[in-house]
């Protein structure tokens, strides 16, 4: 019985061992998934910095191709404020159809109607055969 008291001792120990190692190694496991979360959200807030970077340039640049359109139609012969006023009901035009389309497109459920229809599709289809 002797023999099996250091045997068990060492497994226990062993055991022991094994619990605690297990336990620092999930501990730096997620130590090292909170610094790769954070650093995932830092990248995805510079990249939100960066498009909203490019988005104040691409007005920037759309009121200057507006801006190149009136004197254009300017040096074409027409006074500036009508210049102004056909730019003004050319893009308020563009608005007004943008307008129509966003409107139709956000009348149209969130629902997967192909995929619903496609799974019911199935269910009759395995219910004709099951008959």
């Amino acid at each position: 019985m002797t023999d099996r008291a250091p045997k068990e001792s060492a497994l226990l120990q062993s055991f022991s061992d094994l619990v605690g190692d297990f336990a620092d190694l999930f501990q730096k496991e997620l130590q090292l998934a909170k610094a790769e979360i954070i650093s995932n959200i830092t990248r995805k807030l510079q990249a939100g910095l960066w498009i909203i970077a490019a988005a104040f340039f691409a007005v920037v640049a759309a009121l200057l191709v507006v801006q190149a359109i009136v004197f254009a139609l300017i040096e074409w012969g027409l006074a500036p404020y009508w210049a102004c006023l056909v730019t003004a009901l050319g893009f308020a035009c563009i608005a007004g159809l943008a307008l129509l389309k966003g409107k139709a497109d956000a009348a149209r459920g969130l629902a997967p109607e192909r995929a619903i229809n496609q799974i019911k599709q199935d269910i009759k289809s395995t219910k004709e055969q099951l008959s």
